[in-house]
């Protein structure tokens, strides 16, 4: 089929690109029967869209039998004048090219479809299919049949015209929107997932075979099928905006007159100049298209008039250590060239110009980070966030490593939760509970926070505020709220209940600073599952000084409580790698979890080292080398450990991409049968070096 790109196996429901489709035709033998009336209704997830529709009369170019005017109450004369299916051929292809065909008995009308496309001389590919029967099938295993009518009453849904083919379009549209929720209370969520599980009706697609509508049973994507025409600039998503800055900023006052602010510009050799005072936030940005602009319209004077009254703002702000891709979907979609690169505090730390990134080549690829934070609703969440698995796989294939792609991973995560909290913040004051009452942050924890989350994270996440106990239920609503635009979008809930929602997880700057210190002092199994995924913490929205003050301090009383880091070093030691007797991983159904005896202990033992060590970084890697100046690990055993992350990082990713277009929830459990024999012994001899490094942390933290 020509056209654009079919929806992505991991492609969440809630977002997912739907033709709902239905077909009159002159009978039930699908080889020689012809098409008489053909409806298609376009919807993202359960929300039916204004266009693209069709409902258009077909003449089969043979009589219409008797039997099937009964039925539908199409005849020859209706159909006298309509168009041809080689006239509608073209719109049709088009319609369903980057969609999914959702129908009843849908396998019937595509294999119409198709034996007509026959006729025609044209290729036909079939779509990818979801079948509302087959669907309440797989949930209702115990429904007596699986007709319209039946699918209808139990959805309490209304047929207005049956055998319409619009009529029945139209109810089946209702029934997909119904079917959506009960598919996401069994925890299905994407459309490789439902299709697996339909797929569990396989009595129903024995019989579509035996009818002829299918060649063989199932509807899965071939997991590269939309590899061929995504490609990825691996630069733009390795390198940081630090790593082009090539000068620090040019800045000059506001009361600059404007004829020394271009001259500044031209001494310099720059397109733009920040405006404000040194140590500050810009307040403005003044630019050559400024200039211009100005030039052409001859109403400013610019040996009086002050650049701050002819400038632009607000200032368009990433952070250093954001990356690359970023900078590009920001520019891209606010058709600007300057991005100003501002550090913790707001101030200008350099400027970065799309004449700084003209080597970029994957534009088409870089609108992730903008789409995200431009999401009006839920489904411009879950469509933006669907496209990550996506381009993990294309820099995979660009040979990047699962660390390196974890960094681009978790930045998507984090721009998801931040832009949910701000939907989820709106939301509450429509509700009536007015805007919040005092300023808040919400923080990222655990591997998100890290930048080493990959493709089966849940949601780690917390908030501080700044006001008092009676603001707790506007927070709490927020919290609810975000927990619920999350999970629809592809980040489901936190088993252990790590998430605003929960009282635990959200708090003033008091609350928070009491149980940090709580956590700390007693020390208890669940105090330091809470406080090491605190020591993980990432600002997503909100001031972030207010996150960052109570961590540092905790850090700073941690790296001094040896106490607190003998017993760390202890729970440490209860979670290194096990071996079997022969020197094996322990195997569950075939397969390893390497989070469980790689990642885990990895990560625990680089935290702890960083504690004691007082380091502030976040990721694993940073820690270790932090440890390695501190002095309390070997150069040569932290290169041995990043190399082990960087290997379990990849075999997971690699496993989670294959179990995405499998329909297989994501998760950290890797068959060790499809690892090559090489890899599986470097695996090995990595894990037993790790636990080697584990069994003497007791003494390292005590250095």
């Amino acid at each position: 089929m020509p056209g654009k790109l079919p929806p992505a196996g991991h492609t969440p429901l809630v977002a997912l690109p739907v033709l709902v489709l239905d077909l009159e035709t002159t009978g039930l033998n699908v080889k020689e029967d012809r098409l008489v009336q053909i409806a298609g209704i376009a919807m993202a997830g359960a929300r039916v869209l204004p266009e693209p529709q069709l409902n258009q009369l077909v003449n089969p170019g043979v009589s219409i039998p008797p039997a099937a005017t009964r039925v539908h109450g199409i005849d020859d004369q209706q159909v006298a004048d309509a168009s041809r299916f080689s006239d509608l051929y073209g719109s049709i292809a088009d319609l369903i090219s980057d969609r999914v065909v959702v129908g009843h008995h849908i396998a019937f009308d595509l294999a119409i479809l198709k034996h007509e496309a026959a006729r025609i001389g044209v290729a036909w590919r079939d779509p990818q299919q979801l079948d509302v029967g087959q669907l309440l099938g797989a949930l209702q295993p115990a429904l007596p049949d699986l007709a319209l009518e039946t699918v209808a009453a139990f959805l309490d849904v209304t047929i207005t015209r049956r055998h319409d083919a619009m009529g029945d379009c139209e109810a089946t549209a209702q029934a997909w929107s119904r079917l959506l929720d009960l598919l996401r209370e069994r925890d299905i969520r994407t459309l490789a997932e439902a299709q697996a599980f339909a797929a569990g009706r396989d009595d129903i697609q024995r019989r579509e075979v035996q009818a002829g509508w299918h060649t063989a049973p199932g509807n899965h994507m071939d997991p590269g099928e939309t590899s061929g025409e995504f490609r990825i600039d691996s630069h733009a998503f390795q390198a940081r905006l630090a790593d082009h800055m090539r000068r620090p900023p040019i800045m000059v006052p506001g009361a600059t007159p404007l004829r020394k602010a271009v001259q500044r510009m031209v001494e310099c050799k720059v397109g733009a100049l920040l405006i404000g005072e040194p140590a500050s936030p810009p307040i403005g940005i003044f630019t050559e298209r400024d200039l211009l602009r100005l030039l052409a319209e001859g109403t400013v004077d610019i040996d009086d008039a002050p650049v701050s009254s002819v400038m632009s703002a607000p200032v368009e702000t990433l952070g250093a250590e954001d990356m690359l891709y970023r900078a590009l979907g920001r520019m891209d979609r606010l058709g600007i060239r300057h991005i100003c690169v501002a550090g913790n505090d707001g101030s200008a730390l350099g400027m970065i110009s799309q004449r700084d990134l003209l080597d970029h080549r994957a534009r088409g690829a870089v609108m992730l980070d903008d789409a995200l934070v431009t999401a009006k609703d839920l489904q411009g969440l879950a469509a933006a966030f669907a496209r990550v698995p996506e381009v993990a796989g294309g820099l995979l294939t660009e040979d990047l490593d699962g660390l390196e792609i974890a960094r681009f991973v978790s930045q998507e995560l984090q721009s998801l939760t931040a832009r949910a909290a701000e939907l989820a913040a709106q939301a509450v004051e429509a509700q009536g509970l007015g805007p919040a009452p005092a300023p808040w942050c919400v923080i990222v924890l655990g591997s998100g926070g890290r930048g080493e989350s990959l493709l089966g994270a849940d949601q780690d996440n917390a908030l501080i505020h700044e006001g008092g106990e009676a603001d707790d239920p506007w927070f709490a609503a927020l919290g609810e709220r975000m927990a619920d635009l999350l999970d629809a979008a592809g980040v489901p809930r936190c088993k252990g209940g790590i998430m605003v929602k929960n009282a635990l997880w959200r708090g003033n700057v008091a609350d928070w600073r009491g149980r940090v210190d709580g956590w700390l002092r007693k020390a208890s199994p669940e105090d330091l599952l809470n406080v090491d995924i605190f020591f993980d913490l990432a600002p997503v929205v909100g001031p972030a000084e207010i996150a960052r003050a109570i961590k540092n301090d905790a850090i700073q009383q941690a790296s001094e409580s040896i106490g607190f880091l003998t017993y760390l070093a202890d729970s440490v030691s209860a979670v290194a790698p096990r071996f079997s007797l022969f020197n094996r991983l322990p195997l569950e159904e075939g397969r390893v979890d390497l989070k469980r005896d790689g990642l885990l202990p990895l990560v625990s033992l680089a935290r702890t080292l960083g504690l004691r060590a007082a380091s502030k970084s976040r990721a694993t890697p940073e820690r270790l080398r932090d440890a390695v100046v501190f002095g309390n690990l070997a150069e040569a055993d932290a290169e041995i450990l990043l190399t082990l992350q960087s290997q379990l990082m990849t075999a997971i990713l690699r496993q989670q991409l294959s179990d995405l277009a499998e329909g297989i929830r994501p998760s950290s459990r890797v068959a060790l049968k499809d690892m090559r024999r090489s890899d599986k012994k470097d695996l090995l001899s990595g894990l037993g070096h790790l636990r080697e490094i584990v069994d003497d942390l007791r003494n390292a933290v005590s250095r």
